[in-house]
């Protein structure tokens, strides 16, 4: 159904106020687009090109160049430089987030899952309602605030303390585990995700309490119940909390960097990015570079140009993404608008 009736769109006012509404929104698109197109046409400038004024969207000299050196020096032997870029091949940068991701997934949509279930069906409304509350609340805390208690969490598992205190009476410290310097200590923080819980709930919230008391009869536990019957109604759920999950972990940044830190081995491409960024951001093309890692990469011919490049090929597993979840990423949006 269109948002203004046929008969209505015949008035100037109406017809004018649409133009204005198109137009708005296809500025949204330009603005959004235009990022994405600068970085493709930037990965295939030589470097020199990409300062030179005035602008040109379309390189004047295109060339494969930058591709060609991650896909052939870099991905395969890596380039010895003293700093931490391109230490490693970049297959294993690329390996790294994708176990990020993968893990993140695989722990964070059934815990999301089964919270938003219990607190949906199981729970009293009473004791719901705070439970509602206290994981929605965690929305309303800004990340950054949660760096130094996680980070000080994950060195000594289970004591968020600087120090592990000791077992009384014995001078002993308590038994703990550190996940610095793991994969484990970037994906347990992502284990539970407010936003993904807000939506399976509100989804489960329109499921009748009868298909759980059927399967309560056929003598299904509820994580048979959840397994067999809820999951399977939520698929689109799942399929947009699949896909926001990815994407997060793939482009975090922050989380892989403070735990990371000292195991290069084990850096995701994002901190690659990172780190190739902040060599770079000093350098002109037209001037000399004092620092050795900078000679090194030039000398490699890692530019701008390779930056950019490195940026698509970080950006491709998104969009492949997005293309096997579209389907139920569009009836999952259709759901909540409808709910909504």
């Amino acid at each position: 159904m269109p948002l203004i009736p046929q008969v209505g769109r015949r008035r100037l006012r109406v017809r004018l106020a649409l133009l204005a509404i198109a137009a708005f929104l296809w500025l949204g698109v330009l603005l959004h687009l235009f990022p994405v197109a600068w970085m493709a046409s930037a990965s295939l400038k030589p470097t020199r090109e990409i300062f030179e004024q005035p602008f040109r969207l379309w390189p004047e000299e295109p060339t494969v160049a930058s591709y060609r050196l991650l896909f052939t020096t870099v991905l395969t032997s890596g380039l010895n430089i003293d700093t931490t870029v391109f230490r490693f091949p970049l297959w294993v940068y690329l390996q790294n987030s994708v176990v990020i991701a993968a893990l993140t997934v695989l722990l964070q949509i059934p815990v999301t899952a089964m919270a938003a279930y219990a607190v949906s069906k199981l729970h009293r409304p009473s004791r719901a309602r705070w439970l509602f509350y206290f994981f929605i609340g965690t929305l309303m805390v800004p990340g950054q605030i949660a760096v130094v208690p996680r980070f000080l969490l994950l060195s000594h598992f289970p004591w968020p303390t600087s120090a592990v205190p000791d077992i009384p009476f014995t001078g002993l410290p308590f038994p703990s585990v550190s996940f610095i310097g793991t994969f484990w200590g970037v994906v347990l923080p992502a284990a539970f995700n407010a936003f993904n819980f807000l939506l399976f709930k509100g989804f489960f919230d329109t499921l009748p309490s009868d298909l759980i008391e059927a399967a309560r009869i056929d003598g299904a536990t509820e994580l048979q119940t959840l397994r067999a019957v809820m999951l399977p109604l939520a698929r689109p759920v799942v399929a947009v909390t699949t896909y926001f999950a990815f994407t997060a972990a793939w482009n975090d940044f922050l989380g892989p960097w403070i735990i990371l830190m000292s195991e290069q081995s084990r850096w995701p491409i994002s901190v690659v990015l990172y780190k190739l960024q902040y060599v770079l951001q000093g350098w002109q093309p037209s001037q000399g570079s004092l620092d050795p890692a900078m000679q090194q990469l030039v000398a490699a011919g890692v530019g701008y140009n390779a930056l950019m490049a490195l940026a698509v090929v970080e950006s491709i597993p998104m969009f492949i993404a997005f293309l096997i979840f579209r389907e139920q990423l569009m009836k999952g949006i259709q759901i909540h608008g409808l709910k909504g």
